[in-house]
């Protein structure tokens, strides 16, 4: 492996690496300067690029994209680039999933639930109604955890994003 030393960083260089990059480069970084120069404005990117990215963390599966179409159309956001931040961020949404019912349980005080799959088939086997009102009320306390998060967050990504996209728009 060599290494390549541009302005006092050292960074690893592989063939790997470079079609992770390239990869990058055309399938988020290229299409959301391409709204830049289409005339969104930096504030406007920032904004969806930050509620893309939280909406896609939301810990519920297959309302993601629902939320973001929605939030586009109230907010007359670009619906193209806040539904790719929300794929991008669909990964982390299922890496994410179980620590925000955790996360939920501890800010309510709620006794954990079982989440290893042989535990919840258990419980589904000797009583369903239960198992999904745990079920849906450990989710509620995800949800919860998530808006807690996800404010700040928000915050955070938006000024960031408004930042780099301020000093990357065109003139």
């Amino acid at each position: 492996m060599r290494l390549i030393v541009r302005k006092y960083l050292i960074l690893p260089f592989s063939p790997v690496a470079g079609r992770i990059k390239l990869y990058f480069n055309q399938k988020f970084a290229g299409p959301l300067l391409g709204f830049l120069k289409q005339g969104i404005t930096p504030r406007k990117l920032a904004l969806t690029v930050a509620l893309g990215f939280v909406i896609g963390l939301f810990p519920s599966l297959g309302i993601t994209s629902i939320l973001c179409i929605l939030l586009a159309l109230i907010l007359r956001l670009n619906l193209p680039a806040i539904l790719l931040i929300n794929f991008v961020a669909y990964p982390l949404q299922l890496i994410f999933f179980i620590p925000f019912i955790k996360i939920g349980e501890f800010i309510f005080g709620a006794t954990p639930l079982p989440l290893s799959f042989s535990q919840i088939i258990s419980l589904v086997e000797t009583d369903l109604s239960n198992t999904l009102n745990l079920l849906w009320m450990a989710n509620l306390m995800g949800m919860f955890a998530w808006l807690v998060i996800a404010i700040p967050l928000a915050i955070i990504l938006y000024f960031v994003s408004y930042f780099i996209f301020e000093k990357i728009a065109p003139q």
